[in-house]
């Protein structure tokens, strides 16, 4: 029976439709999108991702599971995961799961149970909450919903990068071809599965919506511009927000340049409004952020003076992956010998034609619009990318999202450089001269960057991709020097700009499909017997209102992924993981790989402390009394502890009764009969969000709780209400109908205009 059914077709003919909205609103309020282009970026997604789109793939590494008990036996997927995407899997799919499930539930995504002690999910970065672009997919199945924000981001990044660079005064062709360069370059392409990716793809279109802003002022502007910034602070990755920010605030500032005296103050005030309506309507999500950022494993780690990073050697090794992207090797192909991973050093490449036109600029004689300042802005950042090549920075210094504003830059400047080509003004000197040095780099890079582990490592591979770049290469300065530089020429020049244009989108599509391959649909979430016990067996926990969790020990079954099970594991992995858990998980941490914890010490009692009824190790490992082994399966075993605490319980002296009788996310309710008062404790992390009511009465904590609720129960208590309801959130959400009636505001014209 064929795997392929026409309910496969669904994603592709969503991402169709969405486009086509978004053709048809620009149309009508902004700026046309001619039909060839849109056509363009229609052939280019459907290239990248077509397999997930139309052919029933998913666009998850699940393949890479097989690396994990209890996947082991699962057979393997041709072509493998990508081994870089892990994340996806076990960090990314797991948070958006449960955003789904809550927005599915009509509930506000607060709380995530499923993992840890429990920990904030509105402040999650990796579950982008309300980020458009990942709700515009949530009609999708979880595991179809990738492919389609994948989709979306790409298709935002390139429309909204072509018409940016038109109203940048550009010609079609050229502004298509910085569109491709940008857009399909490897910021967007190697992290589209990631938080960044939305800064990515929304970055041009603020800048698109600053330039109407400040080239016709209309109230419909502010308005885009308004819900771009909003958009933008939604995109979940803290670092690339910023960094998109600051080029927008310095475009704007050059625009301000540029204007008349009289006429800077408008831009400024409707740029400023639009700012802060943007802000405040994103404040239910960006002050719990903004709260819970500082409490975080993450920021524990970067505050330690001992984390830093370290001279690389010279400067070479940060920036020659902006030309020679597979100098160093590659991660897709497991050896790689460069600063960090092939995502992380490889984000800054454009394509080879893209880089020869860019150079181009560097000499050109007239500038259009704001091409000053992003040549200046890539000179800046490549010398924040140099910089920790000779001084030891903290990593929150040495970031390479620096990439974001200088891939952009750099496509903008090679969108430049051939629209002067295509009106005669460069010089086939210039084009000849500029292509050697691009191959002197090249081929540099190649050569002279082997393995210095094992210099014939990947050799093979190495000098291919040498051969790869230079054969784009000399085509795309085929195309610039031969045609001629007379007027009679220029549909000549044109066609030749058309022709670099589709040399940038292929090679782009060629080398970055491979990053992205789509998994079978046999592999989306299988579920082995252990799992299925693990299920069975909680869903009675769950039915009879415990609230108890699992784990597992060393690698097994990673953190996180349990969720997707609909299993709550006392481990976490997250970057925004409270710091106080770590620190009281830490006695039965082994160890860590990355930020993933590694759980050992199967006889501390901090197991049944936090709930744990059931632990996965690796078939023939034994644990000590009272785990009991319950599942002897060929790809993983399941022990049992017989004395696994319930999510609330009462301590104390005399203690008494409790009973739960509802257990959801944010809301839990429970009956109690104390005796002498008593001590209400509970396996919940407390970040200060929870509410305690005792009979409908707010009551405080305990001052000695540490990181779990914990309060003292008067006598003759009955009922105890848990409510998850942050200050930080609640303010938020006070400031969003401003921000909102705001934005409103700067759309509606005044009265007797239109």
């Amino acid at each position: 029976m064929p795997e392929w059914s026409p309910v496969d077709l669904l994603p592709g003919l969503w991402a169709g439709a969405l486009l086509l909205v978004l053709a048809a609103a620009l149309r009508r309020w902004y700026d046309p999108v001619p039909a060839p282009v849109l056509a363009a970026f229609g052939a280019a997604v459907a290239l990248l991702f077509g397999g997930v789109l139309f052919g029933g793939g998913i666009l998850l590494p699940l393949d890479n599971l097989r690396g994990h008990v209890p996947f082991q036996g699962l057979a393997p997927a041709e072509p493998h995961g990508n081994i870089l995407q892990g994340d996806l899997i076990e960090l990314v799919a797991p948070s958006q799961a449960a955003v789904g499930e809550a927005l599915g539930e009509r509930r506000w995504p607060l709380w995530n149970p499923r993992v840890g002690a429990g920990m904030a999910l509105i402040s999650d970065p990796q579950a982008q909450p309300f980020q458009p672009l990942v709700l515009l997919a949530a009609p999708m199945p979880l595991e179809r919903a990738p492919g389609v924000t994948a989709a979306l981001r790409v298709l935002v990044a390139l429309t909204f990068s072509f018409l940016w660079m038109r109203r940048q005064g550009l010609g079609a062709v050229p502004a298509l071809a910085g569109a491709f360069a940008y857009g399909l370059g490897g910021f967007l392409l190697l992290w589209v599965g990631w938080p960044l990716a939305n800064s990515a793809a929304l970055l041009p279109l603020v800048l698109y919506a600053l330039t109407l802003c400040g080239q016709r002022g209309l109230r419909r502007d502010a308005a885009l511009l308004a819900g771009g910034l909003l958009a933008l602070l939604l995109a979940g990755h803290p670092e690339t927000i910023l960094f998109g920010l600051a080029l927008a605030a310095v475009f704007l500032l050059d625009q301000v340049r540029r204007r008349p005296p009289g006429t800077r103050r408008p831009l400024l005030r409707t740029a400023a409004l639009a700012a802060v309506a943007a802000a405040l309507a994103a404040a239910p999500v960006l002050l719990p952020v903004a709260h819970d950022v500082p409490r975080s494993m993450r920021a524990a780690r970067v505050s330690d003076p001992a984390v830093h990073s370290s001279p690389a050697g010279g400067l070479a090794p940060r920036w020659l992956p902006i030309a020679a992207p597979n100098a160093y090797g590659n991660s897709r192909f497991i050896h790689y010998w460069g600063l960090s991973n092939t995502n992380e050093d490889a984000a800054g490449f454009i394509g080879t034609a893209a880089l020869l036109a860019a150079l181009l600029s560097l000499g050109a004689r007239r500038r259009f619009p704001q091409e000053g300042t992003a040549l200046g802005i890539a000179g800046l950042c490549l010398v924040g990318l140099a910089l920790p090549a000779f001084v030891p920075l903290p990593d929150s210094l040495a970031s390479r999202r620096v990439l974001l504003p200088f891939v952009l830059c750099l496509a903008y400047l090679a969108a430049c450089a051939l629209e002067r080509f295509r009106q005669g003004e460069v010089r086939r000197r210039a084009v000849l001269a500029a292509a050697a040095v691009l191959a002197g780099v090249v081929v540099w890079g190649y050569v002279t960057h082997p393995d210095p582990s094992d210099p014939e490592r990947l050799a093979v591979f190495r000098y291919g991709w040498l051969l790869w770049q230079m054969r784009f290469l000399v085509l795309g300065a085929l195309l610039l020097a031969l045609p001629g530089r007379g007027e009679g020429n220029r549909w000549v020049r044109t066609a030749a700009a058309g022709g670099l244009a589709l040399l940038v989108a292929v090679e782009l599509v060629l080398i970055h499909r491979p990053a992205n391959p789509p998994m079978p649909r046999r592999l989306a979430l299988p579920v082995t017997p252990p799992l299925e016990l693990l299920r069975e067996s909680l869903a009675e926990d769950r039915a009879g209102l415990t609230g108890l969790r699992m784990a597992a020990l060393g690698r097994a079954l990673p953190p996180n992924l349990a969720s997707l099970y609909g299993l709550p594991d006392a481990r976490v992995y997250n970057p925004m993981a409270p710091q106080a858990y770590v620190e009281v998980t830490a006695p039965i941490t082994a160890a860590w790989w990355g930020e993933l914890p590694e759980f050992g010490a199967p006889d501390h009692p901090l197991y049944p402390r936090l709930g744990v009824r059931y632990l996965m190790t690796e078939p023939g490992e034994r644990l000590p009394a009272p785990w009991r082994l319950t599942l002897e399966d060929a790809g993983a075993w399941i022990w049992e502890h017989p004395r696994a605490l319930p999510r609330l319980f009462l301590e104390g002296r005399g203690r008494g009764a409790l009973r739960i009788t509802r257990l959801k996310s944010a809301w839990i309710t429970a009956r109690v009969r104390p005796r002498e008062g008593g001590l209400l404790d509970s396996s919940l992390y407390q970040d200060g969000g929870w509410r305690l009511l005792v009979d409908r009465r707010l009551r405080p904590g305990h001052p000695n709780g540490g990181p779990f609720v914990v309060a003292e129960l008067p006598e003759g208590a009955r009922r105890v209400d848990l409510v998850y309801r942050p200050r930080a959130f609640l303010l938020g959400c006070l400031l969003a109908p401003l921000g909102l009636a705001l934005a409103a505001a700067l759309s509606v014209p005044p009265p007797g205009r239109r």
